[in-house]
């Protein structure tokens, strides 16, 4: 009787398991290619698709990593100062960290850019930001 109550647990917990999983998927309105990158050191810090919700911005799609994100401001005023502990003016005193889509720079600010299925976002630490978007 034991086992059969162990057993009937099992698969009940697995089939809760299966049904949440469903559900998250099913709520994913918006899966977006998102990569942050210490273009410093050449090291890759995050490289995975992310569900989004519809109107997510490209600075929540940073803040939805297992990152560290540091920032100040809020909305379109919003400006990242640091990710997994790197700084911006660590590298030099032009150094900081910039957003591009679709291998566009970002020309608004990161938290008023609303991202689209589809779209690769890619958070770049940069030893000269502004060269970046030149």
């Amino acid at each position: 009787m034991k086992k059969w109550l162990f057993a009937a647990s099992i698969v009940l917990l697995a089939g809760c398991a299966e049904a949440k999983e469903e559900q998250q998927t099913a709520s994913c309105e918006a899966e977006v290619k998102v990569s942050v990158v210490d273009h410093v050191k050449d090291k890759t810090l995050f490289n995975k698709d992310v569900c989004l919700n519809k109107n997510d911005t490209a600075l929540d799609a940073l803040e939805d990593t297992t990152l560290d994100v540091v920032k100040t401001g809020k909305g379109e005023m919003a400006y990242v100062t640091a990710v997994d502990g790197i700084r911006e003016k660590s590298a030099g005193a032009g150094s900081g960290w910039v957003f591009g889509v679709n291998g566009k720079p970002g020309e608004v600010g990161a938290g008023s850019y609303e991202l689209k299925k589809g779209d690769r976002l890619e958070w770049r630490f940069e030893k000269d930001a502004m060269a970046y978007f030149e």
